[in-house]
């Protein structure tokens, strides 16, 4: 891996993007305190409960006090250039997605000789996203491991039970479908395209992978068809419902009862319950349904907690990144009033996540997705260029929702695509 170490670092000097401008964002690049040797460190971040968490830090670490800044509408989008031009925080939450473009663009500080043995507090999936090469580039910080939340009234009323595979999937959405011609068990939103990696995740399927110092596009793998067969059906034989998520028409469907369940990550049920009031207490949550001879759980990813480049005092920002992330005060703060879910395994065993949810008649639902966030597979990769792939799905899979092509047709379209954006960026690829 130490070729496309320096393979990432050397495109990245001769394609790092030049700021329009040096962004003067206040308190930027860590700085002495005082002349006690104090350090104060700038942390963004949008997570709830981050400024708990900070004041609770600052009153026990004298010598290194954190300020922190909310983040909100486009304040991400001040990052890139901020890092570039030298004037970016010392500490920033962002999307583990967006590592590998930020790496090869020398945005990010390799934090990995502050880190040994940090690896065993978290789970295997959460820890492999943040590795790349021999390096490590963030600190993880919450996930969204996959359950299946579903209408326990409308499945008892037909006498249906909970799949528990994707076979059994079918065959329940066929059944549904027979009892009530009006109800779906799911819905297609290509506008989504969460509700389809988590899937490929699940199959042990990733959209790249790393080969010496090349990069490889999966997008159209064996994992990916996999998945595209399963959904080719559903949308052929009129099983799913094709809506685009988040919009009025979708919120509607849902409570209208038209969509009978939803396969999707831990930190969708306080968005269900807040748009769907009305239909407390008439959904449960289940485990994923699994493929054919593995427990393997999906996953969505999440956020993480970088030291960007020009960072000058490192060691203290990871030292106050790894308690904010895996240490059991900060852990505490985060899950209660923040709703965080965590991808430390502490946190997955604070007593906080174990709370009933009156949504789902009094139903415990962490249990489900604790237990998928410690079966999730160690095989994602995000390539460098994960929003054009991303965006070339959308685009593609709204093409399948209107019956222009298939999902085979798509995913074709998308593998190409990426390869040729990452060449055209100069990346090796095989």
């Amino acid at each position: 891996m130490m070729a496309l170490n320096r393979s990432l670092r050397t495109f990245g000097s001769a394609v790092a993007l030049t700021a329009a401008s040096a962004l003067l964002l206040a308190g930027c690049s860590s700085s002495a305190g005082s002349d006690t040797g104090a350090v104060t460190l700038e942390f963004w971040g949008w997570a709830p409960g981050l400024e708990t968490a900070v004041e609770t830090w600052n009153d026990t670490n004298p010598d290194i006090q954190v300020e922190f800044f909310r983040m909100t509408g486009d304040d991400g989008a001040k990052i890139p250039p901020a890092i570039d031009a030298g004037t970016a925080p010392d500490a920033v939450q962002m999307s583990v997605h967006s590592l590998p473009g930020h790496i090869i663009n020398n945005r990010l500080i390799d934090i990995g000789e502050y880190t040994d043995g940090l690896d065993a507090s978290f789970t295997a999936s959460s820890w492999k996203g943040v590795e790349f090469g021999d390096g490590v580039y963030a600190i993880p910080q919450d996930s969204g491991p996959t359950g299946l939340m579903y209408r326990s009234d409308i499945f008892t009323q037909y006498n249906l039970a909970a799949p528990t595979t994707w076979d059994e999937y079918l065959e329940t959405a066929r059944a549904l479908k027979a009892a009530n011609p009006d109800i779906y068990i799911g819905q297609f939103s290509p506008n989504e395209i969460g509700l389809w990696t988590e899937q490929v995740w699940q199959n042990e399927g990733t959209f790249n992978t790393i080969d010496g110092d090349a990069w490889t596009v999966e997008v159209d793998n064996d994992k990916s068809q996999e998945v595209a067969a399963i959904w080719q059906t559903l949308v052929d034989e009129q099983l799913v419902k094709v809506v685009d998520m988040w919009t009025p028409e979708y919120w509607a469907e849902v409570n209208a009862g038209t969509i009978a369940s939803i396969n999707y990550a831990a930190w969708f049920p306080a968005l269900l319950a807040e748009n769907a009031a009305d239909l407390t207490g008439k959904w449960s949550v289940a485990p994923s349904p699994t493929f054919a001879g593995s427990d393997a759980a999906g996953e969505t990813g999440g956020s993480v907690d970088v030291v960007p480049t020009g960072t000058e005092n490192v060691e203290q920002a990871v030292e106050f990144l790894t308690w904010l992330n895996s240490s059991d005060e900060s852990l505490d703060i985060l899950i209660k009033e923040g709703g965080l879910f965590p991808t430390a395994l502490a946190g997955l065993d604070n007593p906080a996540m174990l709370t009933e949810q009156e949504f789902f008649g009094g139903q415990v639902i962490n249990e489900v997705f604790i237990d998928a966030a410690k079966n999730v597979p160690s095989s994602w990769v995000d390539g460098p260029n994960y929003d054009i792939t991303q965006d070339a799905l959308k685009d593609e899979f709204a093409k399948v929702g209107t019956g222009a092509q298939t999902f085979a047709e798509a995913l074709d379209a998308v593998q190409a695509l990426t390869v040729t954006n990452l060449k055209d960026s100069g990346l090796s690829v095989k």
